[in-house]
């Protein structure tokens, strides 16, 4: 009887290690949330984020590659600015081309065309001023509603984690649903393209997101067409632990412009030395950009 009490307790631990496994599984599935659900709070999460976002400066670096059909490439030029604020509004001034600095005399056209864009904002009249920013709000409500169409646009996977830079995401597959039609006519491009979105599993914030085109994509008319295979690399990196950032972007492109010329080309994005919008990054006038 002692042996038969014995053989039945050396069961009961491995058996409730096994169920407290087995309700640790569930409860971890039961608190990831859905592909779809992961998305709409990636995308509530960037509207916050975009305010803060627009109270940083920056410096861009942009080089485009020209390549041949075999992507070997032929030429490359770059150019680098500064991205600061003048009155509410983004200014880009040139600083380096093919990351050389600009000569006197181009730097004399860069202050000339500073003083010019800030003698015309001092002269504005207060309706103009508003209309100025009221447009800059509708650029950038329209990029709001494309974005917006991403959550509508594809059917979503999720396909796993992953730690990138450090971050660990979600990573999460976007494909197009058969015979969707966008509200939001500028979006319609969406439909013909694939995505993997990399999402943090902190703060939902985009970390990196990869898109490819499925079919040509067509723009202005058939003025340019976008090629099957073109594709799109774009990351972010937190700054000052408050605000999420465009950090990089890749873009490589096969089309066709007027149906008439093919081209190839890779574009190459680069984003540093953010800065909190103050009196240390503001345009002044006659003077530079510090």
């Amino acid at each position: 009887m002692h042996g038969l009490i014995v053989r039945k307790n050396s069961m009961l631990l491995p058996t409730l290690l096994l169920a407290s496994g087995f309700l640790t599984a569930v409860s971890a599935l039961a608190q990831t949330p859905s592909a779809a659900e992961i998305i709409r709070l990636a995308y509530e999460r960037d509207e916050q984020n975009d305010v803060i976002a627009r109270q940083y400066t920056f410096r861009q670096r942009v080089e485009v590659r020209k390549l041949d059909k075999q992507d070997v490439i032929n030429s490359s030029k770059s150019r680098t600015h500064d991205v600061t604020l003048l009155d509410g509004s983004e200014y880009r001034r040139l600083i380096a081309k093919n990351d050389q600095p600009l000569s006197p005399e181009e730097q004399r056209e860069e202050q000339l065309k500073l003083d010019k864009s800030i003698r015309k904002m001092q002269n504005e009249t207060s309706r103009q001023r508003n209309k100025r920013l009221a447009e800059r709000d509708k650029a950038k409500e329209e990029q709001r509603k494309w974005i917006a169409e991403i959550q509508n646009t594809f059917h979503f996977r999720l396909r796993g984690e992953e730690t990138v830079e450090g971050i660990e995401t979600y990573v999460i597959d976007a494909d197009p649903k058969p015979g969707y039609k966008p509200a939001f006519d500028k979006a319609k491009f969406l439909t013909k393209m694939k995505a993997i979105f990399w999402i943090g599993k902190t703060d939902y914030s985009w970390v990196r997101i990869e898109a490819e085109t499925l079919d040509t994509i067509s723009f202005g008319w058939f003025l340019f067409r976008l090629g099957k295979g073109s594709a799109l690399r774009f990351t972010q990196i937190k700054v000052n632990d408050e605000v999420w950032m465009r950090d990089s972007f890749r873009v490589r492109l096969k089309g066709r412009v007027a149906l008439l010329k093919d081209i190839y080309r890779e574009i190459l994005g680069a984003y540093s030395d953010f800065r909190k919008f103050s009196t240390d990054s503001n345009v002044i006038f006659s003077g530079a950009v510090e």
